[in-house]
């Protein structure tokens, strides 16, 4: 607890994505150290204001802010805590302190994938989006976004399906909730993953606030996947940091015109074009083969054809899958979480499952199994997902109602 209040003392004296707070993190070895220091000469008299707070030893308002903290369950985690992401330490602006919802795990050593774009997305931008943070959850790889409305949110349902791990990176407040509607998101997110941000709840806000947490976002990941951005997206700031920070950028390339010029603007600039989630999996191969996995991606016609050509139906054939080596293992995701499921599908899981449910009586996800006859963990994995579309609500106990229309 003491050491969380000298975090929270820190930034509020030396500020949100500042580069001072870096300069002396990186001078000092722990934050007590930092505390107990008197003279702060060395920062120069330009950084006068900065020198006056640091030696203010006043944590009355850092102590009110951590209450806030624990009040909500949010967790504090500094920069010199074994948690912090070594990652984040190699960024030129380093955020002091991370307020945490939900279970962050360890990312150091963990390969991550940043899945970016615009909040106004298209279908095939949506279903492009799932299905790539699908597979590199399938692979071993952490998905990283920011929870905004479209190819953000689409991202974090894919790595949710695939039952693996996701962690979105806000541009408030821990606890804000922007835009509202993603509030079903959120409880799930955090519940699932984690959700973090630089910044304290109550934090005054400003309009560098999402510019900013776009540094937080790259400096998390290794690869770095920009779908559908026009020229003004905060999905190229995001590339832009990971440039900077020598990380692996992508753009997925798509129809000519003002939606995707951001995206194929990168291409022509030298950014690799990613057409398939191996376009990027197998750069993380061979930087973690302690820990990706190898597979054969199925992608769908529909896919195929983004950006290019209209859209027509087509059965999905099967690919043979190669033979695993020793060090390489394959696999091949279900045909029916590949192809993911449509808005308007017919005879889908969700469809399945909300015909089973009622809105007065909740039932269990084991019912549910009874009833359909489905493996408790589709049910499941799909059960998390049409929570965050709000379909579905979650009762004590683990049990479900459909939700009203």
């Amino acid at each position: 607890m003491k050491q969380a209040i000298l975090y929270i003392w820190f930034q509020l004296a030396t500020g949100i994505c500042n580069g001072i707070a870096g300069e002396i993190l990186g001078k000092y070895n722990g934050i007590e150290e930092i505390y107990n220091c008197n003279d702060f000469s060395f920062l120069g008299d330009k950084k006068q204001k900065y020198i006056n707070r640091l030696e203010n030893k006043d944590t009355s308002q850092a102590f009110e802010i951590l209450k806030r903290c624990q009040s909500m369950g949010a967790q504090v985690v500094g920069y010199y805590d074994n948690l912090y992401p070594k990652s984040l330490r190699r960024i030129p602006t380093p955020p002091s302190v991370l307020y945490v919802m939900g279970d962050l795990k360890s990312l150091n050593g963990i390969p991550c994938v940043a899945v970016v774009g615009k909040r106004k997305m298209t279908s095939a931008g949506k279903d492009i989006a799932e299905n790539f943070a699908y597979n590199f959850c399938k692979s071993g790889a952490y998905v990283i976004s920011g929870l905004a409305a479209g190819i953000d949110t689409a991202a974090h349902r894919g790595a949710i399906m695939a039952g693996g791990y996701t962690v979105a990176v806000l541009g408030n407040p821990i606890g804000d909730v922007y835009p509202k509607e993603n509030l079903k998101a959120f409880q799930t997110l955090y519940q699932r993953g984690a959700v973090i941000s630089e910044m304290y709840p109550g934090c005054p806000r400003t309009k560098a606030d999402f510019p900013n947490r776009n540094r937080i976002i790259s400096g998390l990941s290794d690869a770095i996947v920009v779908i559908e951005a026009g020229e003004s997206s905060g999905a190229l700031i995001t590339a832009r940091h990971g440039l900077e920070q020598g990380k692996h950028v992508f753009a997925v390339p798509g129809a000519i015109g003002t939606e995707n010029s951001g995206t194929n603007t990168l291409i022509k600039n030298g950014v690799p074009a990613a057409t398939e989630p191996q376009d990027i999996i197998s750069v993380l191969v061979l930087e973690h083969p302690e820990i990706m996995r190898q597979y054969t991606p199925s992608v769908t016609s529909k896919l195929r054809s983004y950006g290019t050509a209209p859209i027509t139906e087509e059965p999905i054939k099967e690919e043979p899958v190669a033979e695993p080596t020793v060090k390489t293992e394959i696999i091949s995701a279900p045909e029916e979480v590949t192809a993911l499921p449509q808005e308007n599908g017919g005879n889908t899981l969700a469809d399945k499952i909300l015909s089973a449910l009622s809105i007065s009586k909740p039932i269990s996800a084991d019912e549910l199994t009874q009833i359909t006859g489905i493996a408790v963990s589709e049910i499941m994995c799909e059960l998390t997902v049409m929570e965050i579309e709000g379909k579905v609500l979650a009762s004590p106990g683990g049990r479900y109602t459909k939700a009203k229309a």
